[in-house]
């Protein structure tokens, strides 16, 4: 089961999910966000975490060169694109660069229309090299409120290529998200924070703990 934590604003968080064996990191650069940090301290964040954790990247890139830039500055192991972007770009991003992607198929809290969530994620599925089923907010994820976990279920069960769940998870329901969905990995912001961007380490080892006791 991957642990992909995401949001995070200071080298020592990085460095502590290391220690307890988180697998991904996500660093933001959507504006808005209330995680969003500079290039600079992305770059800080993801060299703290080292590399035997694999740096994602989380934004919405406007055109191939920008992708071009942040991976030349940053060298993530993944690019998280934003569900603005065009999947169009979506496409040309893999196939121009190289770069592993993970395509996000937003969730809506009510009112989703069920065909038109399984449309988004096939095509995702078809253009990145995983999935990431995440309740939808203004800025993509982070927005610490879970969806229908039936709706991610049904879609889970259509996709082939690896599927992260989101959305409001924390160290109390992940495992019933997991026993539910049976998702090839699982992806934390707001439920292992003090703050926004502000990891809680108890939290985040409570996380762990929960994840990997599901493993046994």
């Amino acid at each position: 089961m991957i642990v992909k934590m995401c949001g995070f604003t200071r080298p020592a968080d990085a460095a502590f999910a290391r220690e307890i064996g988180v697998d991904m990191i996500g660093v933001v650069l959507v504006g808005g966000s209330p995680r969003c940090i500079s290039v600079g301290r992305a770059r800080e964040v993801l060299a703290a975490a080292g590399n035997d954790v694999m740096g994602v990247v989380v934004f919405r890139p406007s055109s191939i060169e920008e992708v071009e830039r942040i991976g030349k500055e940053l060298k993530p192991d993944y690019l998280q694109l934003h569900y603005g972007v065009p999947l169009e770009l979506v496409g040309e991003i893999r196939e121009r660069t190289g770069f592993r992607t993970i395509g996000v198929v937003p969730v809506p809290i009510e009112g989703a229309e069920r065909e038109e969530i399984e449309r988004r994620a096939r095509e995702i599925s078809e253009l990145c090299d995983m999935v990431l089923m995440d309740t939808k907010g203004p800025h993509g994820g982070g927005t610490g409120v879970r969806h229908d976990w039936k709706i991610s279920a049904e879609v889970r069960r259509g996709i082939r290529k690896p599927v992260l769940l989101a959305g409001g998870l924390t160290p109390e329901n992940v495992q019933e998200a997991i026993a539910q969905v049976s998702p090839d990995g699982v992806d934390v912001a707001t439920g292992v924070e003090s703050g926004p961007g502000i990891k809680d380490r108890e939290l985040m080892r409570e996380f762990m703990n929960s994840v990997r006791k599901m493993e046994r």
